[in-house]
């Protein structure tokens, strides 16, 4: 990625956020790397054991960045909105927390601080975020996180390490973390530049959901050619006959005209929303923003719209659709159902298209209790530039 093509998406996007699907932004990426915490953490506090006054206090605090790791991998699950910047702050916070109480535990023994495991148990819990936050975020955290826990750390452990200087001393403990921040934010910015141009090249050349669009539709559009065509094709089939127009005529002519510009002006106005409409779902939209939608998120949105539709259990006439506008040209979208289905296949059932649609909005939330509620929201764009050929 040279300067002339880096986008600025490239940093303030997650991997997630560029492809949901893909196996690098799985919840169990945050399991990996909390079995390597408790792994690594486990035998060096072992085989250290006898060299500190408080060994019990070194398993606490690799349990504490394991658990770290953990909260990652419960927070990122596939049903729950995005982690973002709480969540991603609990996080380190805790690893943080950890790696401190190691270094506490550590005070009045001889460290051997080359291999010492709290500041890869620190690292290796930023490297877990790196799947779900943007390069800028994780190179925002991880350098306050640094920032703090280094210098107490160096103050807590600097008597016990006589083999290393105060800086050597520094850029030993800090090594890792600066690493993990390195490698991690690299891993999102590499993701995300490669994924992008290949999605967006994929949203140009897809077919349209509505293309093939099949036997009921086709005949919907033939019934209603049929009506246009009975109103006008006998008058002037007439007229042909007659071969005199006259004042009757066109009067006729002109209510006709009308009535056929009416009908042509109604089906004209109906967005691509409307016509999912006839699946039993109601849209509200006064100022007319499913049009604004890109072709990609419009076929993530109806795939899902569909596939609730399908599920067993649906409510029919209870799915409702409300777009509304944002005073920055942003729209809001929400979606919300009545569906009695069991969590576990309805989880399994509406998860793929969940996740399709979860890459390509923002702000992606599902609240599930008795119904079924999702909402998000569509950057404000150029109304010419959104409007494709669908």
């Amino acid at each position: 990625m040279s300067a002339e093509v880096f986008d600025r998406r490239f940093v303030l996007l997650s991997p997630q956020e560029a492809d949901p699907l893909s196996w690098f932004t799985g919840s169990f990426v945050p399991l990996v790397f909390a079995a390597i915490n408790l792994i690594y953490g486990s035998v060096f506090a072992v085989l250290s054991w006898g060299a500190s006054p408080q060994p019990v206090v070194q398993i606490v605090g690799v349990l504490i960045c394991t658990s770290a790791c953990v909260l990652v991998h419960i927070l990122t699950r596939p049903m729950r909105r995005r982690i973002g910047w709480p969540g991603a702050i609990v996080a380190i916070a805790i690893a943080t927390f950890g790696f401190l109480l190691s270094a506490v535990g550590y005070a009045g023994s001889v460290l051997t601080i080359e291999v010492w495991w709290a500041p890869f148990g620190l690292a290796l819990t930023i490297g877990s975020l790196g799947p779900y936050l943007p390069a800028r975020v994780i190179v925002s955290l991880g350098t306050i996180a640094g920032l703090v826990a280094v210098p107490i750390a160096f103050l807590a452990i600097r008597a016990e390490v006589t083999a290393w200087g105060p800086i050597s001393t520094i850029v030993i403990i800090s090594s890792p973390i600066v690493s993990g921040i390195v490698a991690t934010a690299v891993f999102s910015i590499v993701v995300v530049g490669r994924t992008l141009p290949l999605i967006e090249k994929r949203t140009q050349t897809m077919l349209s959901v509505d293309a093939p669009r099949g036997v009921r539709t086709q005949a919907e559009e033939r019934q209603r050619l049929a009506r246009l065509s009975l109103r006008a094709v006998p008058f002037i089939e007439q007229v042909a006959r007659d071969g005199v127009v006259t004042t009757a005529d066109r009067t006729l002519a002109g209510q006709l005209a009308r009535r056929l510009r009416d009908d042509l002006v109604t089906q004209s106005n109906l967005t691509w929303l409307d016509s999912v409409a006839h699946d039993r779902l109601v849209v509200v939209d006064p100022d007319r923003r499913a049009g604004r939608m890109r072709g990609h998120q419009r076929t993530a949105l109806r795939a899902l719209l569909r596939a609730i539709l399908d599920t067993p259990g649906t409510d029919a006439g209870s799915l409702l659709v409300e777009l509304r506008g944002h005073p920055d040209g942003s729209t809001a979208v929400g979606v919300s159902l009545d569906i009695e289905l069991p969590e576990g296949r309805r989880i399994m059932h509406l998860a793929p298209y969940y996740l399709a649609l979860r890459g390509s909005v923002d702000d992606l939330e599902w609240k599930d209790d008795r119904f079924l509620r999702m909402t998000f929201n569509l950057p404000a764009v150029d109304p010419g530039a959104a409007r494709d050929p669908l």
